[in-house]
């Protein structure tokens, strides 16, 4: 199985630096042979959308006169996919055996109750850029050990973890629409032509600090009457850690940047050559030399297998969106809509929105990040600049994050918490996530100068 994993990232390597196309084919197979390898480890969701994939595929041969393009291009989307959660995958393997991210963790979780909401939910974000997803099942325990810890048999404990949990997971929910490593920029990013995704973050950065401020005050103003006893413990700065962890994103975002500017390809290749890379150098740094090999093959015969679940549920859901998006006329379905009269502040502000409420139908983010970056780069003439629709799509997939029960983001919170999903979602964030859809149509009126 870890040999088939690592293939399938190698060869997927190999075909972003040279361009064969046989190498490509051949990152294909190996995928398929890891699927259907790993269909033990499996849990229902995957086998659904490994079905699911099947039956699209059906579809398209059927209805499509020409399903080969069709189906080469799903099927080079959910290598991409696969490939890029297991790169992720080592780097947060050794993000997690790092003495400076766990420190850092820490802190954020022993701050007094004024700076706690704004240290979970930056920090997150920040920890997310090298750890992604697997912040969030770093943190959670962390949260909820701490609270117990500082005060056992509290009642009022069950309020602090709704207001730490919550301010983590709008942290990393908002922080995909500017991370430089975040998986939604970067398939919108590979499906639309001339996205910038310099200006792109450019526009999401300061509208994650207004949501974060937005969240901070109904924290506030919701548990205004929560008077907590005694004084928990708070942590000092861990400032050496930091230092070290700000060193190492710098070096991993200047891996990227050189491998962008070397090979003139997008930031998408630019992440996936540049981890491979940081993962031996951050190893070397943590233990020597001496110790990468062992500690690599620890990684690869233990992490590596351990992404399969994630790893298969995004490759599906990406070969099904671009599947789909394949089987939809996207021409008449525009016009159908009347997307060339719509305002183009309207077309942005609303497509968020229909993201997060289409995922109640078990659509998951990412399927439909990959079908709407499909359908719009398919449209003979875009309705709105390229850049702002690849961010409007980035601010459905942070509002599915805080609303769908569907969402990877709020599975692995439930897995790891024991908070059922309903609660992490429509009883503890409608509030703020209904806040953030309504922002974003005067946010989009003003990128566009109301047109």
């Amino acid at each position: 199985m870890s040999v088939l994993l690592v293939a399938v990232a190698g060869l997927e390597l190999m075909a972003r630096f040279t361009g064969i196309r046989s190498v490509q084919d051949a990152a294909w197979v190996a995928m398929l042979l890891a699927v259907l390898m790993s269909a033990r480890r499996l849990s229902l969701r995957e086998h659904y959308l490994v079905a699911a994939s099947a039956a699209v595929t059906v579809l398209v041969i059927v209805l499509r006169p020409e399903p080969n393009p069709i189906l080469i291009g799903a099927l080079d989307q959910a290598v991409f996919l696969l490939s890029f959660i297991l790169l992720l995958g080592l780097l947060q393997a050794t993000a997690k055996s790092s003495p400076s991210v766990a420190d850092l963790g820490a802190f954020l979780t022993r701050q007094p109750p004024g700076r706690r909401y704004a240290a979970l939910s930056g920090g997150t974000a920040l920890l997310a850029v090298l750890f992604n997803i697997g912040v969030v099942s770093f943190l959670v325990p962390l949260i909820q050990r701490g609270i117990h810890r500082a005060a056992p048999g509290d009642a009022l404990n069950p309020i602090r973890e709704q207001r730490q949990i919550s301010a983590l997971l709008r942290g990393f929910a908002w922080s995909v629409t500017w991370s430089p490593t975040a998986i939604a920029p970067l398939i919108v990013a590979d499906l639309l032509p001339d996205v910038d995704r310099i200006v792109w973050m450019g526009y999401a950065f300061p509208l994650f600090i207004v949501l974060m401020v937005a969240g901070w005050i109904e924290d506030r103003v919701r548990f205004r009457a929560f008077k907590p006893k005694g004084l928990s413990p708070i942590m000092a700065w861990p400032r050496t850690a930091a230092l070290r962890f700000a060193a190492t994103t710098g070096w991993f975002l200047l891996l990227v940047l050189g491998f962008v500017w070397l090979f003139d390809e997008s930031i998408v290749f630019g992440v996936l050559a540049a981890c491979p890379l940081m993962v031996i150098g951050w190893l070397a740094a943590q233990q020597g030399r001496a110790g990468v090999p062992a500690r690599l093959r620890q990684m690869v015969g233990t992490d590596l297998p351990g992404s399969i679940n994630v790893a298969v549920t995004l490759a599906a859901s990406g070969y099904i969106g671009r599947a789909a998006a394949g089987l939809t006329p996207a021409a008449d379905v525009a016009k159908a809509l009347g997307l060339a009269a719509m305002p183009d502040w309207l077309i942005l502000a609303i497509l968020p929105t229909f993201t997060a409420l289409i995922s109640l139908l078990a659509l998951s983010p990412t399927m439909m990040a990959v079908f709407l970056g499909s359908f719009f780069a398919a449209l003979p003439v875009l309705p709105a600049d390229p850049t702002l629709i690849a961010f409007s799509i980035s601010c459905g997939w942070a509002l599915s994050m805080t609303f769908s029960p569907f969402a990877t983001l709020v599975l692995i919170v439930s897995r790891a918490s024991g908070i059922p999903i309903s609660t992490l979602t429509w009883r503890w964030n409608i509030l703020f996530t209904t806040f953030a859809a309504i922002l974003l149509f005067p946010v989009f009126y003003l990128l566009t100068g109301g047109q």
